[in-house]
């Protein structure tokens, strides 16, 4: 994409005249601390913006236009690779969307949600456990004991991700899935323009993310701690619908400098800095500055 005519350049431009884009571009803020903090003071925005249902993840839409009920598409597609008597685990549950739907699904199955904040409503489901506690350590868990463990836009906030892999290759029986939903970037950060790579910054770090890891990359992750690959799909197109949502949203308060300038100068980092990632989306995926991934590996 050349700078000159890239919409995501030409938004960092713009956001720079009135705004210290460090404040939100420069820092990891993954420590698990700042992660609770940043999903406990975004609870009520991703219900009322986000979704009712408590999904926290892209909505995938395989028609090109957006429903509600395109958040279904990733646990919908790992509940295809789970058996009567299973047992399943996922990586981040945030409000249980996801395990709670699967564990209606799947009544025989037993399900394992690992997660650090408790935002979910109350767990009337006998088969889900709920711990919180880092997944970097799931020594609590024997090896070869399930045979499905997925992680949904949660690995994201591991800035290095073989400590998980390896404990999620050791607790997964052989033959196992291991399934994956999150956002890579096409190539290295630093060969990127300096205002894109602020803009690939922004989108990831003020959701208590590291910086995006390319795609090669997960795959390096991957195949080095021991898994094979079974599929790898490319989803940007199918979440452009969700991301256009995203900045109409977004565009409420961002379509005005003054506007902007009054939230991000009295609201809180952690609340406002959310707004940077909603403006910025639609063109950071639809310019091919980030991707979007569904990686399927097995042990």
């Amino acid at each position: 994409m050349d700078a000159n005519s890239s919409n995501v350049i030409k938004k960092v431009k713009w956001l720079k005249t009135f705004l210290d884009l460090n404040r939100f571009a420069v820092k990891d803020r993954v420590s698990p601390e700042e992660i609770v903090e940043y999903y406990t003071i975004t609870d009520f925005p991703f219900k009322k913006f986000f979704s009712k249902q408590g999904f926290m993840h892209f909505h995938v839409s395989m028609d090109g236009k957006y429903s509600p009920e395109d958040a279904y598409y990733q646990p919908k597609t790992v509940s295809r690779f789970i058996h009567s008597g299973d047992n399943v685990m996922e990586l981040g549950f945030g409000k249980c969307a996801n395990l709670f739907y699967l564990a209606g699904q799947h009544p025989d199955v037993e399900f394992t949600g690992i997660d650090l904040a408790k935002l979910h409503p109350e767990n009337t489901f006998s088969n889900v456990k709920l711990y919180y506690q880092n997944y970097s350590d799931l020594s609590n868990f024997a090896d070869n004991t399930f045979s499905v463990v997925y992680g949904i836009e949660t690995l994201c906030h591991v800035i290095d991700k073989n400590p998980v892999f390896r404990e999620v290759n050791r607790v997964l029986k052989p033959g196992g899935y291991f399934i994956v939903y999150d956002y890579a970037i096409p190539k290295p950060l630093e060969t990127f323009d300096p205002d894109a790579q602020t803009a690939i910054a922004c989108f990831t770090r003020v959701g208590a993310a590291t910086v995006a890891k390319t795609a090669e990359g997960w795959e390096e992750d991957f195949l080095r701690n021991g898994f094979k690959r079974e599929s790898i799909t490319d989803l940007t197109k199918n979440v452009l619908p969700d991301m256009k949502r995203m900045e109409n949203v977004a565009l409420r308060i961002m379509d005005s400098k003054i506007k902007a300038k009054v939230a991000f100068e009295t609201m809180p980092d952690l609340l406002v800095g959310n707004l940077l990632p909603g403006f910025m989306a639609y063109d950071l995926y639809n310019e091919g500055y980030m991707n979007y991934k569904e990686w399927i590996f097995t042990k």
